[in-house]
């Protein structure tokens, strides 16, 4: 199933509960319900669409073409103000082109015009606080103002639209979960200041954007906020944030410029770094291309070094104890890696993807290879393992299709406790295990260990 059909069966899902076909009344070809006030009415669906890829042909249900909604509608001698358009309303209405939505509506509900793949432009009332959930998911927008009121852009409101630009305006608080996700055609963004959060993969996919200016009243970067912003070029942080998701700018792969504001209490790029560390903890959580690691880094948080396919050297610190998690994840330029020093564990395919990697040297300090460290790591020829290693985990090392020697200096390799398939796909007949002296014998033995052909002691 394509995302587009994935992003409207999670939204029928969340709105099963309130389906149903009933409206209160129709005048002007618009259905409407009755408020419990019993002085106004919202706007609502005639007949709910609930896949917009298997929607019925137009002249059959839904609402087509160009749509007034008027501010006060008559009917049975009581006239009702519209103050509001009901959840999923214009929902799969793939032919509708334009709305003109009245003054007087407050409220506009999840998914409203989701999938309205046909309607380009809408102009949104300046009495709206809130972007609901989905309001304009996998719609046609190309353009939108924001009111000057609305506090909130809810979860997935504009994901997958054609914006070409955003004017954030300083009364929106908080931007939710991939509220502008995948707008693939989102070239100018700007940020007035007083936003407050930006939530995880909030701007992910992005990827015509390039300027970003990010306002000095943010406090909270989510996860994966600007994932695959693949044009961005330069990151500044402001120095009000005080929190950074993990994989926040992971695989913009044009960035090449990351800065910590002066004056940030939690974070800082300690002697031009390139790099975001924080600063009471020495765990360096973002990087790039032209980062280094400087001394005094004692960890490298998951996904810090995500798709950064222009960094071809790694220099690891003494001070470094840890590589988390996806750390170097499809650094496609990397060469060379030695992990010596301090380091005892590397995370889960944390070198997963370095299609240049052509030599890898363990030291001695690692204790813990996670699963799939560097799982398809194609190129690697050369591999020594350090002496300290008591876990590897599953497919590890799978993959390895040009590997042709392995230097293991583990002594004792009953005690090791190996995952699953670890050197699963490498070629057992052509690669050499180089084992210390008097150790064949239990190498010969040991499960995985035993499978390489040629097991020699040096």
């Amino acid at each position: 199933m394509n995302s587009s059909k994935s992003l409207i069966m999670a939204l029928v899902v969340a709105l099963i509960p309130a389906i149903a076909s009933a409206f209160d009344f129709k005048e002007g070809g618009l259905c409407y319900n009755i408020n419990p006030d019993g002085k106004t009415v919202s706007m609502t669906y005639e007949n709910l669409i609930l896949f917009a890829y298997d929607a019925p042909a137009p002249t059959e249900k839904g609402y087509l073409g160009s749509i007034v909604i008027p501010e006060k509608v008559s009917h049975k001698g009581t006239t009702f103000k519209v103050v509001a358009i009901d959840r999923e309303t214009f929902m799969g209405n793939m032919e509708l082109q334009q709305v003109i939505i009245p003054r007087t509506v407050t409220e506009i509900g999840v998914g409203a015009f989701t999938h309205c793949n046909s309607l380009e432009q809408i102009v949104l009332p300046d009495r709206l606080k809130k972007i609901d959930e989905y309001t304009f998911a996998e719609s046609g927008l190309r353009s939108i103002t924001i009111p000057r009121k609305v506090k909130t852009i809810g979860q997935s409101a504009f994901n997958n639209c054609s914006l070409k630009s955003v004017v954030i305006p300083g009364s929106v608080k908080k931007i939710e979960k991939s509220a502008f996700s995948a707008c693939r055609w989102l070239e100018s963004l700007e940020f007035e200041n007083g936003l407050q959060s930006i939530g995880e993969a909030a701007f992910s996919i992005c990827t015509s954007l390039k300027a970003l200016s990010l306002p000095e009243s943010l406090k909270e970067i989510g996860d994966n906020a600007f994932y695959e912003c693949s044009s961005v070029e330069s990151v500044t942080i402001p120095a009000s944030v005080t929190s950074i998701g993990d994989g926040a700018f992971s695989s913009c792969h044009a960035l090449k410029s990351i800065k910590v504001a002066k004056g940030n209490k939690k974070y800082d790029s300690r002697n031009n770094c390139n790099a975001i560390i924080e600063t009471a903890t020495g765990k360096l959580i973002m990087g790039c291309d032209g980062s280094f690691i400087p001394q005094g880094v004692t960890e490298i948080t998951d996904l810090a070094f995500y798709g950064c396919s222009g960094m071809t050297a790694l220099d690891i610190p003494s001070s470094v104890t840890e590589i988390g998690d996806r750390a170097f994840f499809y650094c496609k330029g990397l060469k060379e890696v030695v992990i010596s020093g301090a380091v005892t564990e590397i995370g889960e395919r944390s070198f997963c993807g370095c299609d240049s990697l052509e030599t890898l040297t363990i030291g001695n300090s690692l204790k813990r290879i996670g699963y799939g460290a560097f799982l398809h790591d194609d190129h690697i020829k050369t591999v020594t393992i350090g002496s300290a290693v008591e876990s590897i985990g599953e497919w590890a090392f799978k993959g390895l299709d040009a590997v042709t020697s392995i230097t293991s200096l583990i002594e004792d390799v009953t005690s090791v406790k190996m995952g699953k398939d670890v050197f699963d796909e490498i070629d057992m007949n052509a690669c050499t295990l180089y084992v210390p002296r008097g150790t064949a014998a239990a190498y010969k033995a040991a499960p995985q260990w035993k499978n390489f052909k040629n097991i020699v002691e040096k």
